[in-house]
């Protein structure tokens, strides 16, 4: 049921407005790479032919040596429109472009974006020739030194047009589709509680005709089933060329919260304009209603119930894709997540694509996301518009979405040298504030007490201790002593991480070179289990998020075995293996019985003696080795560990069986022990 409650909210999105036709543009493309004057684009192109999402970084921005293409790219594509289109609005939507754009339509350019990862439209009505062929131009540009956010980041900066292309045709009265790439509809959530919601709704409706327009703006909330719970009806006189804001407010009696994922109920929204007896245009999509806090002591309060955030960090990126990844792995990516039991993600470090926000509202995943305002900024005006335009289209576009808790504004902006990061920061949390008055502000610091970090209403920590510096055991004292000495800041660890490379093993918990290319996997593992045990006893963390969910490119790296690479997901980069430690917090989030046997990839091993390590949350758990039963000592966070065992020469069995009523699971291993003699 909630499998079929899921695709019927994805549903809702699609089929948005029946009164706005959207046409995929994704196919027919062609790609040319490098600098070309667009007056010769025909002649000194070499044209290859691609469909999108597409980034020209898939191969050399995850190969190491920090060489990759840092250029521009040109793409051109065929665009046909019948002449009953006369009477229409024609917009371009994109999904996103990394990161200066320019659109040409028959050779004139009309419009530039710059940012990587937020959506964009144009509208395109003047411009194009009806009943033929239109030559369709897109100029990308990832080149190095463009005063556009990330000017520096621990991640490969893939260039292209990486997520899809829109044609959206409306009537010239229309919910506009040009406020900052958003859809022109917010419900902003004044005041909520278990026994009444008090909900604004706005609608930025435009009109294209010369003349003035009595429209009718009808607003509804409706049941799951579609049944109509409130309506509202403005009428108004929309003037010519102009985009009039139309607001409405709705009370609702003991609303049906979302409430996470014990029960991530949707109500569903639309908003109709009419004119006359004409229904024009409209737009439908889920409303979750809820209602939380952030605590300095007691942490994420959601529906006013403690609902601690522990998750992942999130990149949006695919070997061999880089950030040109479709909503099908998209789903893949966020199920292997949710099947370990998260309930929270971090989506770093910039926008990602419609679909991950929509999937996250219909699981009732919490999210924070963020802009990519990241280590280093320009002491310019123009970086710092670019800085707003991106946090502003970030907040518009998302804004009814109810997985979202947070607004981040910066990352790791104190770490390099460089201008004051200060006056920056302040601009971007006024107008959190002014965009978004009903969701907090938030930044990831990678230094505990810098002055970026007061300017937020929350902000989390980006901690390695026991990786980068210090020891694992240190990261409770480093937690509690920021506690004590700002007892009114609501802190978290929004990055908490240790390399690994499945294929590299040792005895023991030394501590690897972290700049070299040793990176067992066994450390790893033992870091988190100190960082989830540090957590667990600090109920004032409001969220946490393990750095990361995947391996991920970073073309600069040069470490554990794998150039181009960082190594600190708990899942490898092609997502073939789930690390032990993605096992770690299974056994602890995931309240499905489990038994895991850690270390299976060891299997070449040279010592006579080891121990096994597993994780089982099960009642009761039997180890063999080569059939005969080997003694467990029983650990927290449902760990197990036996005692020191002896392995024959040659081929060791090692066999785990669970019991969980009447359930029965087990788990089996083959360890080669190879002799030193």
């Amino acid at each position: 049921m909630k499998l079929i409650y899921t695709f019927l909210i994805l549903c809702c999105y699609l089929l948005s407005s029946a009164h706005a036709q959207r046409i995929s543009m994704n196919d027919h493309w062609k790609f040319a790479k490098g600098d070309i004057d667009v007056s010769m684009l025909s002649q000194q192109a070499v044209w290859t032919n691609i469909t999108l999402p597409h980034t020209w970084n898939g191969y050399d921005g995850q190969d190491g040596g920090d060489d990759y293409y840092r250029g521009t790219g040109w793409y051109m594509r065929a665009l046909s429109l019948d002449k009953n289109d006369r009477g229409k609005c024609i917009y371009l939507r994109f999904g996103a472009a990394n990161y200066l754009t320019e659109v040409y339509l028959n050779g004139v350019l009309i419009g530039t974006h710059s940012g990587g990862y937020t959506a964009f439209a144009f509208d395109i009505t003047p411009f194009v020739r009806y009943g033929m062929s239109n030559q369709l131009l897109v100029k990308v540009s990832n080149a190095d030194g463009l005063p556009i956010p990330p000017l520096s980041a621990d991640f490969t900066f893939f260039g292209g047009l990486i997520r899809g292309v829109e044609l959206i045709k409306k009537n010239k009265l229309h919910i506009t589709a040009e406020d900052y790439g958003s859809n022109g509809v917010y419900v902003r959530q004044d005041k909520v509680s278990d026994k009444e919601a008090i909900l604004s709704f706005t609608a930025k409706v435009r009109n294209t005709e010369k003349n003035a327009q009595k429209a009718v703006i009808s607003f509804f909330i409706k049941e799951r089933d579609g049944k109509v719970l409130k309506e509202t009806k403005e009428e108004k006189m929309i003037l010519p060329k102009t985009t009039m804001p139309i607001t409405s407010t709705f009370r609702i009696g003991n609303p049906h919260l979302w409430n996470g994922k014990k029960d991530p109920y949707l109500y569903i929204a639309e908003v109709k304009v009419k004119v006359g007896s004409e229904i024009v245009d409209n737009y439908t999509f889920p409303l979750g209603i809820r209602y939380y806090s952030i605590d300095p002591d007691r942490g994420f309060i959601l529906n006013g119930r403690s609902y601690p955030l522990r998750g992942v960090s999130l990149h949006e990126e695919r070997k061999d894709k880089g950030n040109a990844v479709s909503d099908t792995e998209r789903k893949e990516d966020i199920d292997r997540i949710i099947a370990m039991g998260s309930n929270y993600i971090r989506l770093s470090h910039y926008q990602h694509g419609d679909f991950t926000y929509r999937y996250l509202d219909s699981l009732g995943i919490i999210c924070w996301t963020e802009t990519p305002v990241i280590n280093k900024i320009k002491d310019t005006e123009e970086f710092a518009v670019n800085c707003e335009n991106g946090l502003r289209s970030l907040i518009r576009q998302l804004y009814n979405h109810p997985s979202i808790v947070v607004w981040g504004v910066s990352n790791e902006i104190n770490y390099r040298k460089g201008p004051n990061p200060v006056p920056l920061i302040e601009r971007l949390n006024k107008l959190v504030h002014q965009e978004d008055p009903t969701r907090p502000s938030t930044l990831a610091a990678m230094f505990s007490e810098r002055p970026t970090n007061l300017i937020t209403d929350v902000y989390s920590n980006n901690r390695y201790d026991g990786w980068y510096y210090n020891t694992v055991e240190e990261i409770g004292t480093f937690a509690d002593k920021l506690h004590q000495k700002y007892p009114q800041r609501c802190i978290g660890f929004s990055e908490y991480g240790a390399g690994a490379h499945p294929y590299q093993h040792q005895e023991g918990n030394g501590k690897p070179d972290i700049d070299g290319h040793w990176h067992p996997e066994g450390y790893q593992t033992y870091f988190h289990e100190g960082y989830l045990k540090a957590i667990q006893q600090r109920p004032y963390l409001w969220s946490t998020s393990v750095w990361a969910a995947y391996d991920f490119a970073s073309d600069s790296r040069n470490e554990g075995n794998q150039p181009g690479i960082n190594d600190k997901g708990l899942i490898t980069h092609d997502r073939q293996i789930k690390k032990d430690a993605y096992y770690f917090y299974k056994v602890n989030w995931n309240p499905e019985p489990m038994v895991y046997i850690c270390e299976r990839r060891f299997t070449g091993r040279t010592q006579p003696e080891t121990s096994v390590r597993l994780y089982s949350n099960c009642e009761r758990v039997i180890l063999k080795l080569n059939g005969e039963e080997i003694p467990l000592e029983k650990r927290e966070k449902h760990i197990l560990v036996s005692g020191t065992i002896a392995l024959k020469v040659g081929v060791n069995h090692v066999e785990a069986l669970a019991y969980q009523g009447d359930k029965q699971l087990e788990d089996k291993v083959v360890w080669y022990y190879l002799s030193e003699n």
